[in-house]
């Protein structure tokens, strides 16, 4: 993925954008600064202002922080060319002993000029608040698992398979205590499955199809199910955004992070590159695979012994990955004698013409 961008304007600016507040600093061609605000309130109606001066001519760039969406949305709507940073390789390009916000601003503002700002991908308007929906599924998902496992936690500490706690001899105040951390785990996976059923019907009834020939081909891959599918969709988007698989799969954060230098190992790499709502689908899709189809779970069962359950789940999410990214870029339903022999491996391979790279986190 190329983030270089030159810019096609005679001015350029940088927007650090905060909770509170948001710093603009514009410069033109030769890098002098022209115009710079920090602008805490009315900040729609101020940052028209303060860019209306430059018509069209201007290029803005900001970080992709949590609150950037209605900036571009902005910026769009007036016909203002903008781009979105990738944030850690913004500050990773401006290293330095101080840091304040017009600094920031003003170096983003030189990357946009020097055509060197880490562009990412942005997602569109239309598909962001259903997919935030999926996002608040996923995490809800993840939340009822953990409450699952506390409970099997809980039963494993105490023996409970065996025996009661009273049987077992222990006292009345622990009794009470571990029925009532097994009363809150209970009622809170109830309400979490009631809400995570809310959120499906919702979604299921709302959410735009952009793909139905795509949407049913997925469909028809058993452990699939139409939330899993439409959190696949929305964070994928367009599957020709990646280059290869490899690309693919290291936007889903199911490869490993490995920084060498003169043969040896240095650390883990940048383990958080990536969309983690992504990776968690993914993980999802495993877990789902090996319950509803028997030759993945009598395949991962073998991989579980021979390498460990970590290693095993890891091997199978990075298998999904790719299947994924094939199934999706040739339009051709899921094959299980690919998935389990060396098909899609092979592809892989053949397919590469460059060298494995971290893909930068979209959001």
């Amino acid at each position: 993925m190329n983030t270089r961008s030159e810019p096609v304007t005679t001015y350029s600016a940088g927007i650090d954008l905060h909770k509170n507040s948001l710093r603009l600093h514009v410069i033109d061609a030769a890098g002098n600064t022209v115009y710079q605000e920090t602008i805490t309130e009315h900040k729609r109606k101020r940052l028209t202002a303060a860019l209306q001066r430059f018509g069209n001519d201007v290029t803005v760039g900001l970080e992709s922080t949590y609150n950037w969406y209605w900036v571009v949305d902005h910026l769009q709507a007036h016909k203002t060319p903008c781009q979105l940073g990738h944030a850690r390789d913004i500050h990773a390009q401006r290293p330095g002993k101080h840091k304040s916000d017009p600094k920031d601003a003003a170096g983003m503002s030189g990357m946009v000029r020097m055509g060197t700002f880490p562009r990412v991908y942005a997602c569109p308007a239309p598909w962001r608040s259903t997919r935030d929906v999926l996002r608040k599924r996923l995490r809800l998902v993840e939340a009822h698992t953990q409450h699952v496992l506390h409970s099997g936690c809980v039963a494993d500490q105490y023996l409970l398979a065996e025996d009661s706690l009273a049987a077992a001899g222990y006292p009345r105040q622990v009794i009470e205590d571990v029925d009532k951390l097994i009363d809150i785990d209970t009622r809170l996976q109830a309400g979490l499955e009631e809400l995570i059923e809310e959120l499906d019907a919702w979604v299921i009834q709302r959410a735009a199809i952009h793909d139905q020939a795509l949407y049913d081909l997925f469909l028809s891959t058993r452990g699939i199910g139409p939330a899993l599918t439409l959190s696949l969709f929305y964070e994928i988007v367009d599957i020709r955004r990646f280059r290869s698989p490899n690309q693919f799969s290291s936007y889903c954060r199911v490869v490993n992070a490995q920084c060498e230098s003169g043969g040896k190992r240095l650390g883990p790499g940048d383990r958080y590159r990536g969309n983690p709502y992504l990776c968690r689908a993914m993980n999802m899709l495993a877990t789902q695979s090996v319950k509803h189809q028997p030759q993945i779970a009598a395949w991962y069962r073998r991989l579980v012994h021979r390498k460990g359950k970590r290693t095993a789940h890891r091997v199978l999410t990075h298998k999904w990955a790719v299947a994924v990214y094939y199934m999706w870029k040739r339009r051709e339903a899921f094959d299980i004698g690919k998935f389990l022999g060396t098909g899609y491996a092979s592809e892989r391979t053949a397919s590469t013409d460059q060298p494995r790279q971290a893909v930068r986190s979209h959001e």
